[in-house]
């Protein structure tokens, strides 16, 4: 089985009929490069029997996934919700900090008793340096859509975590900000935002593309939740930079500053670049409902939103953010059409975000922000300030459509011009990745591999 990651038609039409796809790699296509990522030096100093337990966390989690494959990949709860159980308790035991033990203790119970809101409301009250999360969780929407068995392990990452509280104590800013695009705009609640550091993977975040952040509970399936939680994992976001978009843009990208993710100029941008993604997703007009859009077309619905997420987030970084944290808005423009080609290159009709990404630039293109030579070079032109005003001109737009709240179809017309099946102008960019392969993390666990359980 094999499929033409381009191919938007015949790939939104199987989107959801993975049930029991088993590979590591989806969508299913030989053109992915994978890049190598040691997690050994990011795994916690607690010695050999932390590790061993790991690896018990990782047998039980893998057992579990391949049960839920052989039910159809629906979310009925663990198979042997004991086991699993057994084994986070037991890895709390060797955690040193409390409140970390409490976290893991809590999450346990709620693999045996279902995620309640009084798990959800222990969660809320407390701060980890060390997460390990075990959980159904949903990775993409096209592949299944219910979660499957995951488990990750990561670290607080205190030079990233020290970005968050200044820009949150923007918010009075960014809501002035946001009302100078439009009177009606306003910035609702927010997830707890944590950047962390990568330890541990096993069950289906394992396989192929990688997350760079879990988002709980609504990944588990809880959703409207008073805990809303973003777990960053800096470590394979910046291995994602490095591998893929740092290289697409020195291909496609002549747009303001070369991008080089480890350039002090651009160490910030990343996390503020997330952080502030999760701020525009609770950018909203008081009449904004998604409801009658997800019936419509639930695919518009995702992408669209995706696709807000990423126009407020970045205008808040640039407009707001950048002076405060002496961020250059022009290299905060080369990092968004940077990551714009990565997305892309992952094909389109199987992710709602890269098809939103897709979107953007089409968009850009049509009212001039930007230039896509139509030779076979296929490079991206353009000024940083031209593309700015282009991100505040598609915010009105969304904030007319999307955000209006009974303008479903209106919405759905916007994504239909300007997204995958009507945006013809970028597809000579489309034409020039094709040729290329897909890059994804793979993480190297052989500290595990090679430590006994016995």
């Amino acid at each position: 089985m094999s499929v033409s990651r381009f191919d938007y038609p015949a790939n939104r039409n199987a989107a959801r009929t993975y049930t029991r796809y088993g590979r590591a790699v989806w969508p299913p296509t030989d053109r992915w490069a994978l890049t190598a990522m040691e997690l050994a030096p990011f795994v916690p100093p607690l010695g050999d029997d932390f590790l061993r337990r790991l690896v018990v966390l990782r047998e039980v989690v893998e057992l579990e996934l391949r049960h839920s494959r052989a039910r159809g990949a629906t979310d009925a709860g663990f198979h042997d919700a004991a086991s699993v159980a057994g084994s986070l308790r037991s890895l709390a035991e060797c955690l040193p900090a409390e409140m970390d033990r409490d976290a893991l203790l809590c999450r346990a119970s709620a693999v045996e008793d279902g995620i309640s809101n009084e798990h959800l409301t222990a969660l809320a009250g407390i701060t980890e340096d060390i997460t390990i999360v075990c959980s159904h969780i949903l990775t993409w929407t096209a592949k299944h859509a219910t979660g499957l068995p995951t488990a990750f392990g990561c670290r607080s990452d205190a030079e990233r975590s020290a970005l968050v509280p200044p820009a949150i104590a923007c918010v009075s800013d960014i809501s002035d900000y946001l009302r100078s695009l439009h009177v009606d705009l306003r910035l609702g609640d927010f997830p707890i935002f944590a950047p962390t550091r990568l330890f541990f993977i096993a069950g289906e975040g394992a396989l192929h593309p990688k997350h760079i952040a879990y988002f709980l509970p609504d990944d588990e399936g809880v959703k409207n939740s008073l805990f809303r939680k973003t777990y960053y994992f800096a470590n394979t976001h910046e291995q994602l930079l490095i591998a893929e978009s740092a290289s697409l843009a020195d291909q496609f990208l002549d747009v303001g500053p070369s991008f080089e993710p480890g350039a002090p100029a651009f160490r910030s941008i990343p996390t503020l670049g997330v952080l502030g993604h999760e701020l525009g997703h609770a950018v909203a007009r008081p009449a904004t409902s998604y409801g009658d859009l997800h019936a419509l077309d639930w695919w518009s619905s995702a992408a669209l939103q995706e696709v807000a997420a990423d126009v407020f987030g970045i205008l808040i970084l640039a407009e707001v953010w950048a002076a405060r944290f002496d961020v250059d808005p022009a290299a905060v423009i080369t990092y968004h059409l940077a990551e714009c080609l990565r997305y892309l290159n992952r094909g389109l009709g199987h992710f709602p975000d890269s098809d939103g990404m897709y979107l953007q630039l089409s968009y850009f293109v049509h009212i001039g922000a930007l230039r896509i030579d139509q030779t076979h070079s296929a490079v991206v032109t353009g000024e940083p300030s031209t593309v700015l005003a282009g991100l505040r001109s598609l915010a009105r737009v969304l904030a007319d459509t999307l955000l209006a709240g009974g303008e479903a179809q209106a919405a759905v017309n916007l994504f239909r011009r300007f997204g995958p099946q009507g945006g013809d102008m970028v597809q000579p960019l489309i034409g020039a990745l094709a040729e290329l392969p897909s890059t994804s993390v793979e993480y190297v666990q052989d500290h595990l591999d090679q430590c006994p359980v016995g």
